[in-house]
């Protein structure tokens, strides 16, 4: 929950977005001196700015985010000759201060339902709590999120590169068994949550920056679902299910009600429960001289959809849990989990 100091700030926030219309400027060059005009869906943007209007917190109502499609910046200078930023461009974005607890987050859309398996409304870029010119790695007709956070819960979200503990399932030895209803046979490719790989720092000097992931990272199987739900069994026994994502790992002893959706799930698909680790070589992406950076890994997964009946309530009323994605990663041909690396750039 908010401080009252930190709902004061977001309340204060609000009026200063849409008066001042705070934004992210593009510009050319690393001393923001030369804007850049900006281009979506056809339309010239007023200024080269994009607008920061809608919060992280607004998810319901407008994605977590403002969206700009296809976006294109015609006089931006390509990143150089590497194989890999081929029809890559810099941009340089110049933002003002945020209010004290807040952050400004630049975001690019990914195109796999990100609501089933993420809180963000898509792939962090860049995030920044100070005023400054900063720099990202753009490709032509990208869709970009602007979005803010305000205060240690929301923007807790955002803040990838932090491992918070994973919450622990309950143990409970009385949790109903499961069975898959209906579902969906054939699975959709999702975009998991961007995870840090690296942490962050400072590239200081030429040649360029780059990033080695020194400790492995785990993605395993998940449930999500988007409603919560609540009942006493005909046992007598209290079950409660949290809307939300729940990742199911070996290394958590699982015996609730989360685990055993997924068994039922496990069960139906003929898979198992599933963990991968996230690697790359050692000469990760390049870092831009003059920043603050962490390398950043989107998993992909498969991700079934149907629901799932888990007995009966105290009634004898069967209880069926809709809207349930099971998702197992995707696995590519190396047998590492497969996605996408991205860097992320910070004020520090």
């Amino acid at each position: 929950m908010l401080s009252p100091t930190e709902f004061l700030s977001l309340l204060l926030l609000l009026p200063t977005l849409a008066s001042a219309q705070a934004g992210f400027v593009a510009f050319k060059e690393k001393t923001c001196s030369e804007r850049l005009d900006i281009w979506a869906d056809g339309q010239l943007i007023d200024g080269g700015k994009l607008i920061i209007d809608h919060a992280l917190r607004e998810r319901g109502d407008f994605n977590g985010g403002h969206n700009y499609d296809n976006i294109t910046f015609p006089g931006a200078q390509a990143t150089g000759d590497w194989e890999k930023d081929t029809g890559t461009q810099f941009v340089y974005w110049k933002v003002q201060q945020p209010d004290p607890t807040c952050q400004f987050i630049l975001l690019r859309n990914t195109q796999r339902g990100w609501e089933s398996l993420s809180q963000l409304p898509g792939d962090e870029l860049l995030r920044v709590s100070d005023e400054g010119c900063y720099y990202t790695a753009v490709n032509p007709n990208i869709d970009l999120i602007t979005s803010f956070c305000c205060g240690r819960d929301d923007c807790s979200i955002a803040e990838i590169e932090v491992q918070y503990p994973s919450p622990e399932d309950t143990p409970n030895d009385k949790a109903p068994s499961c069975t898959v209803k209906s579902y969906d046979a054939t699975p959709t490719v999702e975009d998991g949550v961007q995870i840090a790989v690296t942490r962050p720092q400072t590239c200081e000097a030429p040649p360029a920056c780059t990033h080695s992931i020194t400790q492995s990272k785990m993605v395993g199987t998940a449930v999500s679902h988007f409603q919560s739900f609540s009942w006493t069994t005909e046992e007598g026994v209290d079950v409660k299910i949290d809307a939300g994502i729940e990742f199911i790992v070996e290394s958590k002893f699982s015996a609730g009600i989360n685990f055993n959706i997924a068994q039922s799930w496990m069960d139906e698909t003929g898979t198992t429960l599933t963990e991968t680790n996230i690697t790359a070589s050692s000469e990760g992406e390049r870092q831009q001289v003059g920043t603050v950076a962490f390398y950043a890994f989107t998993p992909q997964y498969d991700c079934w959809k149907g629901e799932v009946s888990c007995g009966k309530d105290q009634a004898g009323n069967e209880v069926v849990i809709r809207d349930v994605n099971f998702c197992q990663p995707r696995i590519s041909s190396t047998g590492d989990s497969a996605g996408l690396f991205r860097m992320v750039y910070i004020s520090g």
